[in-house]
């Protein structure tokens, strides 16, 4: 009698254990594959959160400062959004770089139009840079159209071209 209950025992804990491998299994290939989209969706979020954050940016780069503050200000407020690349053209050529020209107004964000993927490895946002001049009120007194492309750079999504507009 206690043979036949053992076996029982047996039985009863190995099915289920094979029913929780099989769940665990199921969860596992789920999460190894997951639908392009669900990528893609992640990926547009976080490109779309680096020119977020990079129009956050704008205002603390006075595009007029002496050369050595213009660059560590870029570094400091740039260099973790944007390739080393567009931030060396940008040294470069300081006035055609996006950052704060004047005391008022200043750049106060970048309000994003539409982002697009190009390529696996690259998004193009269409947006405005939104010029404010009274920081209580946050009084829109100009936009300026920018487009960007994001690009993943050794596993990370950094703006690596840059295009503005006129007011």
């Amino acid at each position: 009698m206690k043979a036949k209950a053992l076996i029982w025992i047996l039985i009863l804990l190995l099915s289920i254990s094979i029913v929780g491998c099989t769940e665990a299994s199921s969860k596992a290939e789920g999460e190894l594959q997951k639908p392009a989209s669900e990528t893609q969706n992640n990926d547009e979020t976080t490109v779309n959160g680096v020119v977020e954050n990079f129009g956050k940016k704008l205002q603390a780069v006075s595009l007029l400062a002496p050369e050595d503050v213009l660059e560590k200000s870029m570094q400091e407020n740039y260099g973790e959004l944007v390739s080393p690349t567009l931030l060396e053209q940008w040294l470069k050529d300081p006035i055609n770089a996006p950052g704060r020209l004047t005391s008022s107004p200043w750049p106060g964000r970048i309000e994003i139009l539409s982002t697009e993927k190009v390529s696996e490895e690259a998004y193009e946002v269409k947006g405005e840079i939104i010029e404010i001049a009274d920081l209580e009120k946050k009084e829109i007194v100009a936009k300026r159209p920018i487009t960007l492309r994001v690009e993943k750079i050794d596993g990370k999504w950094l703006i690596h071209h840059a295009s503005i507009g006129e007011y």
